[in-house]
């Protein structure tokens, strides 16, 4: 498998910012020019992506049909996480800007083929992980502590008595039907072997028949969850800063690209699904379940339709640039502080509200003002993922030649490290 780590590059000095309001100066030196891979000449123009345009339905017949599919679905409860006895959905008043470059820079994306629906595996794989047989499992495991409770299940951090090796839980309750067992463990057995260091590891799961649950048993990422750092960045007044949302913006798409390349689609990209380890590396977590069979299995619709693509709300195809979708709407939160598509910045709209908002309403766009500054980078980096059209929205591979990603990686992974520390108040 081609490995899509990228090279070294020279490293960058400096560190994320908590920025408060102040003065705006230049955070992060931003690239005005793009090289192309293939030739190895600088363009500064942005070329218009050359796409044919698709016929859609009007929205009186999209909204019949997305009302039709979800008559019986619910919207997901939301997960919270507490860290160091900090409960990370308190919310703050305060808002403050941020630091960053409003240099232009320029780039050209080729369209490709990569955004044709994907096929899961159906192989059934052994359990292979620094953890005992099934049957010894839950004697091995201590638990150390409750993370978080959501729709699809609790997470607690436990460690593995014969190992000292400290791990996240994730308990899914189940029906007692033994087909979706041996179905949901063999599709969590496939993330198994996904190794790439944007992806949190899995060790494997097991089925526990005194409670009806699945035990999945995975990496525990010390910094907890983007969405967790970010809320509790808003709760002391700041803001968090463009660098940061440049190494975010890089490691998603590096990791789902690599899930693209194991065929696999992530389904499920948002804040709560990215995790942060203590030195600063993000990581995308749960992800290559069908909605499908983790509906079946809770009994509920537990999908996040707040980040879905409009194409995903209304039942269609669900292909690699789907994800890319969520992905913008991730960035955008972070950087607004708030979740884009509400009144509130809190309350998410209902599905059906929802597509009728994406489908008619002009989509939310970073712009710079007296007190915040982004980068051309960034803004057009969001604006490429929230393209409503699925045909014409761009796919990871497409984004890998992004300024905004290319800049990233420039930036080393220590400067999130003292960036996740300086918000835990943990000593760098």
């Amino acid at each position: 498998m081609a490995s899509i780590i990228p090279p070294k590059r020279p490293v960058r000095a400096g560190m994320p910012k908590l920025v408060m309001p102040t003065s705006v100066t230049s955070d992060v030196p931003e690239d005005t020019s793009r090289i192309d891979s293939t030739t190895g000449e600088t363009d500064a123009t942005i070329m218009p992506r050359a796409i044919p345009s698709q016929p859609s339905l009007g929205l009186e017949t999209q909204m019949d049909e997305i009302k039709r599919m979800l008559d019986d679905t619910r919207t997901p409860a939301s997960m919270s996480y507490e860290y160091g006895g900090v409960d990370m959905h308190a919310q703050a008043s305060g808002e403050s800007g941020m630091t960053s470059s409003s240099n232009s820079s320029s780039w050209h994306m080729h369209h490709d083929s990569s955004s044709v629906p994907f096929m899961r595996s159906n192989s059934s794989l052994e359990l292979e992980s620094s953890i005992p047989p099934a049957s010894e499992h839950a004697n091995d495991i201590e638990v150390l502590a409750s993370l978080g409770e959501g729709a699809s299940g609790e997470v607690k951090k436990a460690r593995i008595k014969s190992t000292g090796k400290i791990i996240a839980q994730k308990v899914i309750p189940t029906s007692p039907d033994p087909m979706i067992h041996r179905q949901l463990l063999r599709e969590l057995n496939v993330n198994k072997s996904c190794k790439s260091e944007y992806i949190v590891n899995y060790y494997g799961a097991f089925f526990e028949p005194e409670t009806a649950s699945i035990t999945i048993c995975m990496e525990f990422c010390e910094a907890g969850s983007m969405d967790s750092i970010y809320r509790r960045v808003k709760s002391r007044g700041g803001r968090v800063g463009e660098k940061v949302l440049a190494k975010l913006a890089e490691s998603i798409i590096k990791g789902l690209e690599y899930l693209h390349q194991c065929r696999i689609i992530h389904r499920d990209v948002k804040p709560s699904n990215i995790l942060v380890r203590r030195d600063g590396q993000m990581k995308l977590c749960d992800f290559g379940v069908s909605g499908e069979l983790i509906n079946s299995v809770a009994g509920t619709f537990t999908g996040t339709a707040t980040y879905m693509a409009p194409e995903r709300i209304m039942g269609h195809s669900y292909t690699i640039t789907s994800d890319v979708w969520s992905v913008g709407v991730t960035i955008l939160e972070l950087a607004l502080n708030r979740y884009p598509f509400s009144e509130d910045g809190e309350t998410p709209m209902g599905p059906i509200d929802l597509l009728s908002y994406l489908l008619s309403s002009p989509l939310p766009t970073l712009e710079s003002n007296d007190q915040i500054r982004w980068s051309r980078s960034l803004r057009d980096f969001v604006d490429r993922c929230l393209e409503r059209d699925g045909t014409k929205r761009v796919s990871p591979r497409m984004l890998l030649q992004h300024p905004l990603v290319r800049r990233a990686e420039m930036i080393p992974n220590s400067d999130m490290a003292r960036f996740v520390a300086s918000v835990w108040n943990w000593p760098s």
